[in-house]
């Protein structure tokens, strides 16, 4: 029986026009690029580790999370020699600007559209979560 890793992070967009852009980070680890995302402090939230994860990885301080929108992808990660179990929620944010900070973690901010996610974002499933999200956002 594998471990269980909680963790919870945000797809933030920003529309401007007709366009819907969504900021996407490049992890200075592994040269990915996702969603800002990290694991779960003991006692907190989805919701409370989407927003404190918000803040430390892009310095979004404000935010206004979408009603209606959670989605939950399920993977296996290598940890120190062991196989673990990891879940994320992923909850949509619209952002009021383009300002963000990177943290160490990062080496790169960026704000794609949905074309460009699907060139940059290495793994379907979270590619999949953004054409969720670009779904919600238009009918809404």
């Amino acid at each position: 029986m594998a471990d269980e890793l909680k963790a919870a992070g945000a797809i933030c967009y920003l529309p401007d026009g007709k366009k819907t852009y969504f900021l996407i980070l490049r992890s200075a680890k592994t040269g990915e690029w996702g969603p800002p995302k990290g694991h779960s402090e003991e006692g907190e939230t989805e919701l409370e580790t989407a927003v404190r994860e918000l803040y430390e990885e892009a310095g979004v301080r404000r935010v206004s999370f979408t009603p209606g929108f959670r989605e939950i992808l399920k993977y296996t990660v290598e940890k120190k020699g062991k196989t673990l179990n990891k879940e994320v929620a992923l909850y949509l944010c619209k952002l009021d600007d383009d300002d963000v900070r990177i943290s160490p973690e990062h080496t790169e901010a960026h704000f794609a559209t949905l074309d460009e996610i699907e060139q940059l974002v290495p793994h379907e499933d979270l590619r999949e979560v953004f054409r969720r999200a670009a779904a919600f956002v238009k009918a809404n």
